[in-house]
């Protein structure tokens, strides 16, 4: 869901992106504060946590609905005096494009109440929007916006919110006319087009704003059928309702109703929240977020003493001011619903949130069963049922198994979260190759524990699944294996030859070279230096040489190479993984050596943060997380080691898995590793809580926080009243040290999962602070309602700052709290149409006045000790109007106590990977790896004595896998030598052309009778080639069409497109410099093949295109030809031109049966430069 946040979005694609995004702006501000930047690459948001920016509106430049007009004028001089100049004026008609009768996908962010949920009847539900510009991108009052002077802190929105019971909208059979089929949607709106709203005023009892909408375009009969054929829902409510929501009421509570509609009273009911998001699950994948919110107007039933579903409609207001008067009473008016849905209206005595909260704070626990569960299987004296009780205690469950033999049987599970801490355990200390070594028996009950075995095959899968990682992953192990062996096989080889000395490499020789010609210098100095070894002629060229028993073994499982291959294989993956400066490892914020290692480091850590894991695996039993209940626990390292250790076994082609033990050093490295301008080593979670309520749903931006100290009761607390009013809440800096949270998400509905690095208890987490989010607070009439009685208190606003409103010892209690009934004159709220009815079919808050007497009061508020006003404003507005309509919210604070904390000893200071032993693999067959390879058979006896290599063989030797020693590979193979995707164009030869007696035109003689090929070439989609400042290979389309084959007898042979090759900086333009694309393929005309050939000619280099008929005879006849033979040639990389369009000519030749001559031709293709 897309998060308008009036500037760049800093959202990160990765189950991480909560620390990724804390480290790299930690690394922002150190170089930002070191004065390494001139420029504060990320800086931290304006908003602090836990601040929001509220705006009475945010209107568009331009409004949609009325056709503007864009007048462009030119003035033209002439340098002739005694000319006049010359006005060009050019005009144009436009419509903006906006929602009009339904909305884009996502642009409602939440609503409130939630969809199927239930709530008190005096709270106002409302719609949060993505889009802060929406609620105001078409008018809503033209009335008002003209009106002077203009109303500069409010104007009137083009979207409403509306409550209505069933009654006030339930259509009766046939009320549309007979023969209408429309159907009411569950929440009593029907699906139509606007012209058959339109064609209901005509025919049916239907009175609408559309008729206004569609006179405004009537000249325009583009736009006026674009509109009647536009989707939407409409609702039918009856003429008197639509009076009283569209008319004012008096001191009396009288409706006054007006000549025509007055919608300006709902420009106090949308305004515009600007927030922080830290700490909020949904919304805090940006920094801030700007939302619009409509706030609904009537409340839900009064006097329903059971569960009331009420339909709640986001309505469109457009053209209703526009109505020249009211309907009829026995009319019906359709109004446009662009959103809708259904909740329950409770009554009195129902749960609430301050209830919900309070539950779950009684209900605190651990992630396991229930205890009543436990204790049914723990009986006195029952030894195996008390052993079974305690496991449970641990967090497992009883789960079906099938072990390798084949019978069914019950095994314990437990998935990474644990009710209490697990340390490493030091017997997984290797890697497994299958996962069957993970598993551990419980003698005490004679049950496996598979937890550690399935995280093994769990990692596995899901690394299957991820392809990107696949290949990564084997690319990389690839570059560590060649690495490793050629440095392994450099000292086995200067082993065995007696030292570096003996055996010298390349860089070895060419750094001595400076020696050497000292040393030639004095050969005639010297006779007598042993440096120096003079030689006959005849023995020049003969120097020592080892014998056959003396070479040294230079397979994978030689003992020389194993014995070296884990400390060479380390090496190199420190090496790839540092970062590009050489210095430093690549840590996330900096750029890496190896891509393929940051895809694998990116995927190792999004497993340490569970991503992606299935539910059934984290969860892995219902009891464990009831309804309405928190519940915390610990990250198992050993089940998360198990899982990367089963994602890292793939691509592994050897017994002994000694690559994937150096790819878990520097995943070990990484971990303990503190980055260059940060504080702190990579935070990896250790920590986490569930909560499972309808709070999740009702408030899907629940902002979490962590608490520094337990929270205390507030000095005047009540006895027996367990709220806590004071809260040590986190500071409020701009940018903590470290991220508070690690991973927050909601992964179901009323599901919220979030984890953390840091221990109950520890110095910076002393508890948990839930808080509702600024964006999805409620909003209520007052703090009490009833069908004849509202209490109101009247809260204390200010516009001084944070630091003054601090001083006023009073800002928490209300500035007035009353109680009107229905009966009193100047009432805020209106129940009735007729005054004290007891009908209470209006239930709406009385606007404007309502907003009126609030800026009245609050201009009346006590000043400041100096004199000076807390509050000073005189212009009511909907933004302050929100801040008396929030219902008061909420904060639930958990503080941790001895029996939350004391989960067992705390675990090791870093979080790497335990199980980095290699793997071993009982070996089938021996193999000759150790013995001596097979070399100079005569040298073997005089040599023999010399060889000190130790042929035996290891025990613990792997299986060694090679190809009969009599494979040899076929030659279409090994064809050219080159890569399998790469289709190398064969050498032609020119030959047919030299033994060819004539050449002819088609234009010219002979040409007659034969067909007429008509060649262009261009960019897919385009006319031309296209190029640009990157020139990477792309296809190329061959146009051929064919003409006049239809009154043709001739028998085409083969005709060919000829590509003159060389590269751009020649003379004569050429389009290829060469090809090594994966070739030609046809477009569509399958009767036809087309090869590629390399052909030289006048000692021109050209790409030869061939087109050949597909048939066994080796020609097509002329008349039962196609009209066009095109086809696309893949991956060509274009020779790129000063010039921005550059002219090219390529040749074409036909050959046909029984014609001697090659029929040539030349057309001209263009070539487009698009970077000049």
């Amino acid at each position: 869901m897309g998060i308008y946040t009036r500037g760049r979005s800093k959202a990160i694609n990765s189950p991480r992106h909560l620390t990724l995004r804390h480290a790299r702006r930690s690394v922002a501000i150190s170089k930002f504060n070191a004065g390494l930047t001139e420029t504060h690459e990320d800086p931290p948001p304006v908003l602090k946590p836990g601040e929001e920016k509220l705006n009475s509106f945010w209107a568009p430049g331009l409004e949609a609905g009325p056709a503007h007009l864009i007048k462009a004028t030119q003035t033209i001089k002439s340098p002739n005096p005694k000319e006049n100049d010359i006005a060009l004026v050019s005009k144009q008609v436009f419509y903006v494009d906006a929602p009009q009768f339904s909305l884009p996908e996502d642009s409602v962010y939440s609503t409130y109440p939630p969809p199927g949920y239930s709530d008190d009847h005096r709270i106002l539900p409302h719609a949060v929007l993505s889009d802060p510009h929406l609620p105001w991108e078409r008018r809503g009052s033209p009335k008002d916006d003209k009106k002077e002077p203009k109303d500069e802190r409010n104007k009137v929105p083009w979207l409403i919110l509306l409550t209505f019971t069933e009654d006030e909208l339930k259509l009766k059979p046939d009320v549309l006319g007979t023969g209408n089929k429309f159907k009411q949607t569950s929440t009593l709106s029907v699906k139509m087009t606007v012209g058959d709203v339109h064609d209901l005023t005509a025919k049916a009892n239907v009175f609408s704003p559309v008729s206004e909408i569609l006179d405004v375009v009537k000249d325009d009969t583009k736009e006026t059928d674009k509109i009647k054929q536009a989707q939407g829902e409409f609702i039918f409510i009856k003429s008197d309702l639509f009076k009283s929501i569209f008319s004012t009421f008096d001191d009396e509570n009288k409706r006054q109703v007006p000549t025509s509609p007055d919608t300006n009273k709902f420009k106090y009911l949308s305004h515009v929240r600007n927030i922080n998001t830290a700490g909020m699950a949904v919304a805090g994948t940006e920094d801030v977020g700007v939302f619009s919110v409509v706030v609904g107007s009537r409340s839900g039933p009064l006097t329903n003493t059971a569960p009331a579903s009420v339909s709640v409609h986001l309505l469109s207001i457009e053209g209703v001011e526009d109505m020249s008067s009211f309907p009829a009473d026995d009319k019906l008016v359709a109004l446009c619903s662009l959103h809708s849905w259904n909740y329950t209206v409770m009554p009195p005595g129902m749960l609430n949130v301050f209830e919900a909260f309070t539950s779950l704070g009684e209900t605190l626990d651990l992630l396991r069963p229930p205890e009543e569960i436990i204790k049914s299987i723990a009986e006195p004296g029952d030894e195996l049922g008390n052993r079974l009780a305690d496991r449970l205690r641990d967090g497992y469950s009883m789960v079906k198994y099938c072990p390798q033999t084949g019978e069914q049987t019950v095994a314990l599970f437990r998935g990474p979260f644990t009710p209490s801490v697990v340390l490493p355990n030091e017997y997984l200390d290797t890697c497994s190759n299958s996962g069957q070594n993970l598993q551990i028996l419980d003698r005490a009950v004679g049950v496996m524990d598979v937890s550690y075995s399935v995280a093994w095959q769990v990692g596995r899968t899901m690394a299957l699944g991820d392809p990107n990682f696949c290949s990564a992953l084997s690319r990389f192990r690839t570059a560590i294996h060649q690495g490793a062996m050629k440095e392994a096989k450099i000292n086995a080889v200067q082993s065995a030859a007696g030292g570096a000395e003996r055996f010298r490499q390349k860089a070895d020789i060419l750094a001595s070279l400076s020696n050497t010609v000292k040393q030639l210098d004095r050969m005639h100095l010297n006779r007598q230096n042993k440096h120096i070894w003079l030689k006959t002629p005849s023995q020049k060229w003969l120097g020592p040489r080892l014998g056959r028993k003396a070479y040294p073994a230079l397979g994978f499982n030689a003992s020389k190479i194993k014995d070296d291959y884990l400390d060479r294989a380390k090496e190199v993956a420190e090496e790839l993984a540092l970062s590009t400066d050489g210095v430093n490892i690549y840590d996330e914020t900096n750029n890496p050596v190896s891509e393929d290692w940051k895809v694998i480091l990116a995927w190792v850590m999004d497993r340490m943060f569970l991503a992606g894991v299935p539910a059934h695996y984290l969860i892995s039993d219902p009891t464990h997380l009831e309804h309405e209940r928190l519940k915390f626990f610990y990250v198992d390292p050993n089940w998360v080691d198990a899982m990367i250790d089963g994602g890292l076994s793939l691509a592994n082609h050897m017994g002994e898995d000694r690559d994937r033990e150096a790819i878990k050093h520097i995943v070990n490295n990484y971990v303990k590793h503190q980055a260059e301008h940060q504080l702190h080593t990579p935070q990896i979670p250790s920590y986490g809580f569930y909560l499972r309520s309808d709070l999740v749903t009702m408030f899907p931006d629940l902002k979490v926080e962590t608490l520094s100290e337990v929270p205390k009761k507030a000095e005047n607390e009540k006895a027996g009243d367990n709220r806590v009013e004071t809260l040590s809440k986190p500071p409020k800096e701009p940018h903590p040290k470290k991220a508070p949270l690690l991973r927050h998400n909601i992964i179901a509905d009323g599901v919220m999962l979030a984890l953390l690095d840091r221990y109950p208890g520890s110095d910076d987490f002393k508890g948990l602070l839930f808080t509702q989010p600024p964006h999805q607070q409620r909003f209520a009439v007052g703090h009490s309602l009833t069908d004849s009685e509202i209490g109101i208190s009247l809260r204390r606003q200010y516009t001084v700052s944070q630091e003054i409103c601090e001083t006023d010892k009073h800002r928490h209690d209300p500035l007035q709290k009353f109680t009107k009934t229905c009966q009193d004159r100047e009432n805020w709220f209106i129940w009735s149409t007729e005054p004290g009815s007891q009908a209470n079919d209006v239930r709406m808050l009385r606007l404007p006045y309502f907003a009126e007497q609030q800026i009245q009061i609050l201009q009346g508020m006590p000043t400041q000790e100096g004199g000076e006003k807390y509050f000073d404003d005189t212009i009511p507005n909907s933004a302050l109007l929100a801040k008396q309509l929030d219902d008061p919210y909420y904060e639930f604070a958990v503080p941790f106590k001895d029996k939350l904390a004391g989960l067992g000893p705390a675990p090791p200071e870093f979080r790497t990977l335990n199980m980095t032993g290699h793997t071993r693999v009982m070996k089938l067959v021996k193999h000759d790896d150790d013995l001596i390879c097979r070399g100079d058979e005569s040298s073997e006896a005089s040599d023999a004595e010399s060889s000190s290599v130790d042929t035996s063989i290891s025990s613990d030797d792997s299986s060694f896998f090679q190809r009969h020693e009599d494979y040899s590979a076929a030659d279409h193979v090994m064809k050219y030598n080159i890569a399998p995707h790469v289709r190398k164009p064969r050498v032609h030869d020119d030959g047919i052309r030299l033994l060819s007696t004539s050449h002819s035109s088609l234009s010219g003689e002979g040409a007659s009778n034969v067909p007429t090929f008509n060649c262009d070439v261009y960019s897919p989609g385009k006319n031309a080639i296209h190029v640009n400042k990157d020139n990477l290979p792309d296809d190329l389309v061959f146009s051929v069409l064919v003409k006049g084959q239809e009154y043709s007898n001739e028998h085409l042979i083969e005709f060919d497109i000829l590509i003159k090759l060389g590269p751009a900086t020649d003379r004569r333009k050429k389009l290829l410099e060469s090809y090594d694309g994966p070739g030609p393929r046809m477009l569509s005309n399958l009767r036809f093949n087309v090869l590629t050939a390399v052909m030289e000619r006048n000692e021109i280099q050209y790409l030869k295109l061939r087109l050949l008929p597909r048939n066994a005879i080796g020609y097509v006849v002329g008349s039962r030809m196609s009209n066009e033979v095109s086809f696309l040639l893949c991956l060509a990389k274009v020779n790129i031109f000063a010039e921005q369009d550059a002219l090219l000519t390529l040749e074409t030749e036909a050959r046909y049966v029984n014609r001697p001559q090659v029929f040539e031709n030349k057309f001209t293709i263009m070539i487009r430069n698009d970077s000049l």
